[in-house]
């Protein structure tokens, strides 16, 4: 009996065409997976950055109590320390006095400057009728002489007439003098010494409200919300000096992770890329939102280019998402996996 397997052979060349196409595929397949799998970049070391927010101490005193921990969040106006001041009553009173005195110069340079002119110089006082009667024994003296060179009267009367034209001289000459009296005058003051003067009242008045303000501000308040970091050194009983930082703020809006690569791994990272990484056991993803170079990484303004003069290393920062469920902290280590080819 003969047994006819066309057919079979029909089926098993259609269904191994089917298989071959099949396993061509999942070869295929497999090999995108792979590729694909392994186009990424991998960068360790990264550590956590922001933008910190100093919270000073306004005056120089003792901290009684810091309130929160090292990575506790806090709201802006939230107090964070508790200080006491070294401004006693004494310096308050010797800025009120400096106000004062300043006030007091103030108004009278407003008022100008009192001058007393010096009198003018003695001018004799002239008695007319002791001139006249001068000047008629100075005739009479003269007539004498005239006479007595004649012989007409004795040596007697014309020593008579002499001393009376002196005595008459110097009765003339004897009048008082006549001084004329000083007076007092009041001169403008320059405007530009008055302004100073209003500006060292302003001062001075700045000044007192500031120590007023600090002796009664015992109480340091966060000036921005975000995660507490404790400056070192700073507890309970330590001395302080003004505007001396006791705690960082470091908002969690305004922070990345940060990464330092070579100039051959900065070729495959571009701005907008995609990243993963890992921060305290959370796995995270971002974006590249900066590269630049690692000097000019501080810098707001640095140029967002891949160049760098030889193998100078580039800084790249990769974003971080908002509303996380654990406390980020500066210098926290992640390792970033750069997704490559999307």
């Amino acid at each position: 009996m003969e047994v006819d397997i066309t057919s079979k052979v029909k089926d098993y060349v259609r269904y191994g065409l089917i298989g071959l196409v099949v396993l061509v595929l999942l070869a295929g397949g497999g090999v995108y997976l792979y590729q694909h799998h392994n186009r990424s970049m991998t960068v360790y070391g990264a550590q956590v950055a922001g933008t910190l927010v100093p919270a000073k101490a306004r005056s120089a005193g003792k901290i009684t109590e810091i309130v929160v921990s090292d990575g506790d969040h806090v709201n802006a106006g939230d107090v964070i320390a508790r200080v006491e001041t070294n401004i006693t009553d004494e310096e308050i009173q010797q800025l009120q006095q400096n106000l004062d005195l300043s006030k007091q110069s103030l108004e009278q340079l407003k008022k100008g400057t009192t001058m007393t002119v010096p009198a003018a110089a003695a001018v004799p006082q002239v008695d007319s009728g002791a001139q006249q009667r001068a000047a008629q024994a100075y005739s009479r003296l003269q007539r004498m002489n005239e006479l007595f060179s004649m012989g007409a009267i004795s040596a007697v009367k014309r020593d008579e007439a002499a001393a009376a034209y002196a005595a008459a001289k110097a009765a003339a000459s004897s009048q008082p003098a006549y001084s004329a009296p000083a007076q007092t005058t009041t001169v403008p003051v320059d405007p530009e010494i008055i302004k100073q003067a209003e500006a060292q009242v302003k001062q001075a008045e700045a000044a007192l409200a500031n120590a007023k303000q600090d002796q009664q501000s015992t109480e340091i308040l966060a000036p921005a919300a975000g995660t507490v970091l404790i400056v070192d050194g700073m507890a309970n009983d330590a001395e302080v000096k003004a505007n001396q930082v006791i705690v960082n703020i470091m908002d969690a809006g305004d922070a990345w992770v940060e990464a330092h690569v070579t100039s051959e791994q900065a070729k495959n990272i571009r701005l907008g890329q995609f990243a993963e990484y890992e921060v305290d056991g959370h796995k995270l993803q971002g974006s590249v939102k900066d590269v630049a170079d690692a000097s000019d990484a501080a810098d707001d303004n640095a140029d967002q280019s891949n160049a760098s003069d030889g193998d100078g290393r580039l800084t790249v920062r990769i974003s971080i998402p908002s509303d996380l469920s654990f406390t980020l902290k500066p210098g926290m280590e992640a390792t970033i996996k750069f997704v490559l080819g999307m």
